[in-house]
């Protein structure tokens, strides 16, 4: 997969949750799953333009199958590989970054925001990404997802209480400001 496809992805992730949101008719009896299902798709469109941010970023090529390539130099400097072996016991050169390894495998987006983007002046409007404005409910919700998500049942016990059609349009509502503002 290459890199400019994360984008891609993003993209039409929002585009699909941003329809969805609009066009549905609350329905006590099933709004917890559909908010669910936003917000468990939320997280792929912010990784998404997360990955896409940090090989663009760092000088990724562009025809390069981020899983199929290895850059040594790359990972060295960044700290960030698609597979998180290949990462571990890294000796880190670049004294601009902390020296964590990054594996895109593991849909840990968020410390790779923290870690590569938040860094960068590139960022400083960008929402999560870097320093721009963002509600706190939603940077909590951004935060706490993982992939797993979608493996939480709604019966008797609510995973996500909060989660309300105000809360998910929040959150959408930065996802697209992201997007938009990613370089």
């Amino acid at each position: 997969m290459r890199y400019h496809e994360y984008l891609s992805c993003a993209e039409k992730h929002l585009k699909g949750c941003s329809s969805l949101l609009q066009s549905y008719t609350p329905d006590s009896v099933h709004d917890m799953y559909v908010w669910m299902e936003l917000y468990y798709l939320s997280g792929y469109i912010i990784e998404g333009i997360t990955v896409y941010s940090a090989y663009k970023l760092y000088g990724w090529q562009n025809n390069c199958d981020i899983m199929q390539c290895y850059d040594s130099v790359f990972t060295q400097n960044t700290g960030l590989d698609f597979y998180y072996h290949r990462t571990a016991g890294v000796n880190f050169n670049n004294r601009n970054h902390p020296a964590v390894s990054l594996g895109v495998e593991k849909h840990h987006f968020q410390a790779i925001a923290k870690n590569l983007l938040r860094v960068d002046p590139s960022f400083n409007d960008v929402p999560y990404l870097g320093g721009g404005a963002i509600d706190l409910d939603v940077e909590q919700l951004i935060d706490s997802w993982r992939p797993n998500i979608r493996y939480k049942y709604i019966g008797t016990h609510i995973p996500f209480p909060h989660l309300s059609q105000d809360l998910i349009a929040r959150l959408l509502s930065t996802c697209l400001t992201i997007y938009l503002k990613h370089i």
